[in-house]
């Protein structure tokens, strides 16, 4: 037994371009157009062409200039041309998540130190580490999405890398500098921690000329941590983070990998194009 293969006639054809076809002879008109040529070639006739192209194209614009981002937007409109804000918008730490996750750790961090003895240490042993740990993720292949984007652009690495830097450390200090004006005790408290933020960041930077931004940040946290959190323990004082040693040697460290960074400035560039 054979079956007459089933094809569509002009009239049919003019009633499906024309959307007059119930829901299920429009699903086996549909079907069947994917598999025959003979009877796609009659809905041309029926075709607006100059709309069909003006559709194709405008799924094309979307396809591949995929949705800007509000923080690229906000660039755009503040003058940032539009290969800049989309490299910078493109940095992890960028992201609402990581700018969530850093208020929410700052949050709870604020409220330990209302609470619990001490707490008031824990805050200034974590905010500094926020803005070094964003600008760490803002670079390499193993946390930055666009990395090869970034590495292949004919673009500027040196005005890249401070752009990008200067975002994430603004988008990071902004919410640990309101937690910090909350603070119980000295307004003092509210500014000081940012001297260990800058030395911590900016040796960050310095590090990465040489190991992966990650584990560079990865090295100065466990240093930091060793000395501020001993502020936790019993009896001890809980701003030891702000005494005047610790001070003294995030600002000799502040001024030696800024002196380094101008130093080996060149070698910054490599920071974007490393591919591991």
């Amino acid at each position: 037994m054979t079956t007459t293969p089933w094809h569509l006639d002009e009239t049919l054809a003019g009633r499906y371009a024309g959307g007059t076809l119930g829901a299920v002879l429009t699903a086996s008109v549909e079907q069947h157009l994917t598999a025959c040529a003979s009877c796609r070639a009659l809905l041309t006739p029926h075709v607006d062409a100059p709309r069909l192209d003006a559709v194709w194209a405008d799924v094309l614009e979307r396809v591949e200039r995929p949705r800007r981002s509000l923080l690229e937007r906000g660039l755009s409109r503040s003058g940032v041309d539009d290969a800049t804000a989309r490299l910078v918008a493109a940095a992890p730490s960028l992201r609402g998540a990581w700018v969530t996750g850093t208020t929410l750790v700052l949050a709870l961090a604020l409220v330990a130190a209302y609470v619990a003895t001490n707490g008031v240490g824990l805050y200034l042993a974590l905010a500094p580490l926020m803005p070094m740990a964003g600008v760490a993720l803002a670079y390499g292949p193993m946390s930055d999405p666009a990395h090869e984007m970034v590495a292949a652009t004919p673009y500027s690495p040196l005005r890249l890398l401070a752009l990008r830097t200067a975002f994430v450390v603004a988008t990071t200090l902004a919410p640990a500098a309101l937690a910090g004006l909350f603070l119980p005790g000295s307004p003092y408290l509210a500014v000081v921690w940012l001297l260990p933020a800058l030395a911590l960041t900016v040796g960050t930077v310095a590090l990465s000329t040489r190991v992966a931004p990650h584990l560079a940040a990865a090295a100065l946290a466990v240093a930091w941590l060793t000395v501020s959190l001993r502020a936790l323990a019993p009896r001890r004082d809980p701003l030891l983070a702000t005494s005047s040693p610790v001070l003294l040697v995030c600002t000799v460290v502040l001024v030696a990998a800024t002196a380094f960074l101008y130093a080996r400035r060149r070698d910054l560039a490599e920071l974007l194009r490393r591919t591991a």
